[in-house]
Parts: structure tokens; sequence; C-alpha cells
């Protein structure tokens, strides 16, 4: 079967773990990662460009600022919350600067201008570390320290120790390892600002023996790939976890509607539904 995609994009640039790596070294990172590590999945993409290679190309041409407006497309992020076939959700500039914004809105209270280090242990290709992690510590001149392999939970924690992070998000499964750890339990906690948790429900018992460890409650939100992902959160000075999913985020409305689509009353299940700056254009 032939798929065809219908999209504005020219060129596909293939990169490698290794590719901003000195050499020799680049190249037995990559050996290792696809054919000892088997990490990277059989892939054909006969037209791409190697990262290497538009660098090396690009050093040699003059930068021309783009005309880029906010309607125009940031990124094509794929989603697996829809049926059928996977899609791609379109977000523009204006969908995640605004989400952005709204993130500094809501967590900024908690955090220090340049002195924030969030921990980073999710995909950064995934849309909640795209935004919360990489874009809004940017945004007020934070850093990341990147965990490259979470899992391996000794490696993590000796990363940590050399840090005073103040900032971390994760998934469920994630904290709930992390706790199982007496070696993570030990880590100096007193520099913590936020903890938030995305990505999948966090369970309460999770949620409280995190508090207990940290002394800082855990924040579960909700969001999707189609919304930037950021919806709804939990306030920054939340006392204790709560089981819900928190408050909208600035400038966004949510309601609830039943099947013939009137809204239902407070407590009452229904179909969730969000306008704000930070939906997508469409798939």
């Amino acid at each position: 079967m032939q798929v065809v995609f219908n999209t504005q994009v020219k060129h596909v640039i293939l990169t490698h773990l290794g590719d901003q790596l000195s050499q020799p070294k680049g190249t037995i990172v990559d050996f290792v990662v696809k054919y000892i590590k088997r990490l990277v999945p059989k892939y054909y993409l006969p037209q791409a460009l190697s990262f290497r290679r538009v660098m090396q190309l690009g050093y040699r041409m003059q930068y021309v600022k783009p005309d880029i407006s906010g309607e125009d497309l940031a990124f094509l992020q794929y989603t697996d919350g829809t049926t059928g076939s996977a899609k791609s959700a379109m977000l523009s500039h204006y969908n995640m600067l605004a989400n952005v914004e709204q993130g500094r809105a809501t967590y900024l209270p908690a955090m220090q201008l340049d002195k924030e280090i969030i921990v980073t242990a999710l995909l950064l290709y995934h849309i909640f570390a795209l935004i919360v992690n990489c874009l809004l510590f940017v945004k007020i001149s934070g850093t990341n320290l990147l965990i490259t392999n979470p899992r391996d939970v000794a490696a993590t924690v000796k990363e940590l120790a050399r840090y005073s992070f103040t900032g971390i998000t994760g998934i469920n499964t994630l904290f709930n390892a992390w706790l199982h750890n007496e070696e993570f339990r030990k880590l100096d906690f007193s520099h913590l600002n936020v903890s938030i948790g995305g990505g999948m429900p966090v369970q309460k018992t999770v949620a409280e023996e995190w508090q207990q460890l940290t002394g800082k409650c855990l924040l579960e939100g909700y969001g999707l790939t189609e919304c930037s992902p950021l919806v709804t959160v939990n306030p920054y000075n939340l006392s204790k976890y709560n089981c819900n999913i928190g408050l909208p985020m600035p400038s966004t409305e949510v309601k609830f509607i039943d099947n013939s689509g009137n809204e239902v009353p407070i407590g009452q299940p229904g179909e969730m539904l969000v306008r704000g700056p930070q939906v997508m254009k469409g798939y």
C-alpha cells in the first residue's frame, strides 16, 4: 500500500545520536545504538538528508531570515490519542508560544529566573516535555538536566546528586520506580520547587509517597497533543494531592457536554470541549 502525504514539507533531515560528537566517538556511538543495542527501528527514507550534511551545506550559505507568521506550522506532532491510523496535529508557532506563556503565567510564581534547573527524564520529542521542560525553561532562562535513560535508576541518581535541581517532571511509573530506590530516597530535595506528573494519570499512593519524601506536592494536570498540550493544571501551591486535573490554563475555556451537545451539570460525566489559543489548526 502506498501512502501519500499532502504537506508542505520539502526536506526531511535525519539525525543520529552521535551527530554532535567528535570523531570517531560519534560513529562508535551510532554503531552501538543501532547494531549492538538495537534501539533504532528499521526505516526507509531514501530522500532524507543527514544532519551532518545539512550542517556542512549550511555553513557555506548566507543566512536569509524566513518570513514566518504566528499562523505558520511549527510542528507536525504525531499523536496516538486518536482512533484509526496515526495522525499528526498541526501546531502553529502561535499555538506553541501561547502554551509556553500560559505555562509561564501559571508556574512563574514558584520559580526564580536564571536559577531553575529542571530534571528532564522524559523524551523531548513528546509534546509534554517539549513544552514544559524545554521551551518553558528556556523562556525563563532555566537549565535542563537531561537524563537519557531514566530507567537506569542508579545512573540517574548519580547524575541528580551532582545538581541542586529545582524542578522535575515525569510519568507515574517513573516516579514509582524512583521512590522504590533507596539511593534515590537519599537525594537532597531541599531546592525542589515544582514536581509535575504528566503523560498518564498519577496514582494517589505514588503522589502521597512523593510528597512525604520531597515535601512537595506532585502536581497533576490534563493535556493532549492537539492542545500543545497543556489544558488544565493544579495550582503550584497545592497543599496535597487531590486526584483532580486542576483548573483551565489562562485564556482557556473548558466545558463538558452530553451526547446531545448539552452542557452537563458539575459532577456529571461528559465529553470535554476546549477552546483557547493553544488548540491546533487541525490534523
